[in-house]
């Protein structure tokens, strides 16, 4: 409806204004808040360590004396599975960042913290055991069942032993290189 009020549509035009700037200021803290946002995973064993950036980017990588005992693809594994856990926290602290600047917006929560989740999945170590009505369990049935009795995948019927898999893994690549 048009107010015939010059002055009334002023102040109300001057008010839309400055609801627009605050929140364009709120958002602004959050994006600084959220771009300091680490995240750390360590191996069960406390060998590797990983730190990561709020983009998933590892900034941190280290080791303890135990690796020695590690074979290289266990290495390896461990500390891919690190980096995957690290980024898998980043959803929850973004929400969480996002929540003490942007509470009134919480669509762009929900879509920001989707995204993090699209690109890192989900953290399942602080899994509460109630599934988020909002988050399909799509893939968990793959994953949670290996295939049975070390058949290797893609290649039916064929049993690998773990000097087979390393002799794979490390086929085109040296151990250090």
């Amino acid at each position: 409806m048009f107010d015939p009020d010059p002055e009334h549509m002023q102040r109300r035009v001057s008010e839309w204004a400055q609801g627009f700037a605050d929140k364009a200021a709120r958002v602004q803290a959050m994006r600084a808040q959220v771009e300091q946002i680490q995240a750390c995973a360590s191996s069960p064993d406390g060998a590797v360590r990983v730190t990561v950036d709020s983009r998933g980017v590892l900034t941190d990588l280290s080791f303890t004396d135990k690796i020695r005992e590690i074979r290289p693809p266990e290495l390896a594994a461990q500390v891919m599975t690190c980096l995957r856990g690290a980024q898998q926290q980043l959803a929850a602290k973004v929400r969480h960042t996002m929540q003490t600047t942007v509470e009134d917006d919480p669509r762009l929560i929900d879509d920001v913290v989707s995204s993090y989740r699209d690109r890192f999945g989900e953290d399942q170590s602080r899994s509460s055991g109630t599934a988020d009505p909002g988050v399909l369990g799509l893939g968990a049935i793959d994953d949670d069942n290996p295939p049975p009795g070390g058949i290797a995948p893609g290649r039916p019927g064929r049993r690998t032993t773990d000097q087979q898999v390393d002799e794979e893994y490390f086929a085109d690549r040296g151990y250090l290189s």
